[in-house]
């Protein structure tokens, strides 16, 4: 057995499962995570549909060479980063950098590109260099999070699936393009187009956006819905419109039902409470991997300090 079990002391208790489960080496001998990946692949696969989320701590993960050679072990295709608001970089063939926005800012609980037609299963993340204060990531089980809701605001639930909720999300403005912001590429940029008409056609066809609403500060607004937040995907239901935005400036995303008629008050509060109550930070340790369902997880960042570098991979 390449593996043992670990223990992470943020860890939750979703039913009798573990979130995450911690996986360690099984001795100093089998270090090597790709080779133990490639010998026990059919059980950890079975073991993040249950948990949701894998931790692998404690092995040789020192390079992009090794996090690439563990993400190919599992076998599951490539899922292309395709462009867009944020900026990553390319390293290698399947790794990119994370969101490099400042390392300071927070960057709120999302699934990776839960509004477009096409959406990556899994999500890898490698920690190249933790942050010496702060910079977890902070993964919380969607499923968990639609319960709630249903249980602390059941009329507004109910209205949701009859009516669905549209949804905004700004892009940069002309002062953000280029910076460290978490959002710092134009529409003109991500549509690829700086006519606005052309634009909006973009937007409805490759990102499902039901139109685009274009401001004198450079940044457009685009509009996604009426649909239902919540979804089920393998057995699992996900709240996977991020209604708080991605960042912690209220401004940057709108809600309202799809009827028009506007959220009551208290529903961004108590969404926001309930994703701090049931999410666990992941401190990281040089040379983890954490292996996401994205179908059923919902992740973020927490601000920390410099140097923080760590890599990302999706699949299909």
């Amino acid at each position: 057995m390449g593996f043992i079990d670990g223990s992470l002391a943020e860890a939750k208790l979703i039913g009798d499962d573990v979130f995450p489960k911690t996986l360690l080496p099984a001795a100093v001998s089998e270090r090597n995570l790709s080779k133990s990946v490639l010998a026990e692949r059919e059980s950890l696969v079975a073991a993040l549909r249950r948990h949701r989320a894998l931790l692998f701590r404690g092995f040789d993960v020192t390079s992009v060479d090794d996090f690439e050679r563990v993400v190919e072990a599992f076998e599951w295709d490539a899922f292309q980063a395709i462009s867009g608001t944020t900026t990553r970089s390319k390293l290698s063939e399947r790794i990119y950098t994370a969101n490099e926005a400042s390392v300071e800012l927070f960057i709120n609980f999302h699934h990776e590109m839960s509004l477009r037609p096409t959406v990556p299963s899994k999500i890898f993340f490698c920690c190249s260099e933790p942050s010496p204060e702060g910079g977890e990531t902070s993964i919380v089980a969607s499923d968990v999070i639609v319960e709630k809701m249903e249980e602390r605001l059941p009329e507004f639930m109910a209205k949701v699936a009859d009516v669905g909720i549209i949804h905004g999300n700004k892009t940069a403005t002309n002062a953000e393009v280029g910076t460290q912001a978490i959002f710092n590429k134009s529409w003109m940029s991500y549509l690829g187009t700086d006519d606005e008409a052309e634009a909006v056609k973009r937007a409805k066809e490759n990102l499902s956006c039901s139109t685009v609403h274009f401001f004198s500060d450079g940044s457009a607004e685009l509009i996604f819905g009426p649909s239902n937040p919540v979804v089920e995907r393998e057995g699992k239901r996900a709240w996977i419109i991020p209604i708080l935005g991605y960042t912690d400036d209220i401004n940057m995303a709108s809600n309202k039902f799809g009827d028009g008629s506007a959220f009551p008050l208290e529903v961004l509060g108590i969404y926001e409470q309930l994703l701090e109550e049931n999410c666990v930070d992941i401190k990281w340790q040089k040379g983890d991997i954490l292996l996401l369902d994205n179908f059923a997880v919902q992740h973020a960042r927490r601000p920390g300090k410099p140097p923080r570098r760590v890599l990302a991979c999706m699949c299909k």
